[in-house]
């Protein structure tokens, strides 16, 4: 069984780093938007409101471009295919439903510092032993 766990400490040594290696990099942390929200935020940078400032409607783009939960993208799907009078109707509309929602901006966490695989290391490992143990290897 030792060397049994050996073998694996060593799959779990490489898994590990992998994990972390990945978490390094700030391209890896990035949300993954979906379509509708794509194409709102395209659309209001094509029809941005005159009466809105430009600050809110930065908010609104960098919230919109951030990944959303189910539900709040159903809300706002209904807003994107509500019908309005012009493009800048519907751009101020679609601000509107996207504070209403309550959609925040992305914050991307923190990327890992960049480690060695000598510096993960393995505090402690337990095998346990028994009939069920005994009778699952035969």
């Amino acid at each position: 069984m030792a060397s049994r766990a050996y073998a694996a400490w060593a799959r779990a040594r490489e898994s590990i780093f992998e994990a972390w290696t990945f978490e390094t990099d700030p391209a890896n942390l990035q949300p993954k938007v979906r379509r509708l929200n794509r194409e709102v935020a395209q659309f209001l940078r094509e029809h941005p409101p005159t009466d809105i400032d430009q600050q809110r409607l930065q908010r609104c783009l960098d919230a919109v471009e951030a990944p959303w939960p189910r539900r709040e993208e159903n809300e706002l799907r209904k807003a994107w295919i509500e019908e309005r009078a012009t493009p800048e109707d519907k751009s101020r509309h679609l601000v509107e439903a996207v504070e209403r929602i309550g959609a925040e901006p992305f914050e991307p966490p923190q990327p890992l510092p960049p480690i060695r695989r000598k510096e993960i290391q393995l505090i402690c490992w337990l095998a346990i032993e028994g009939e069920d143990a005994d009778r699952a290897r035969q």
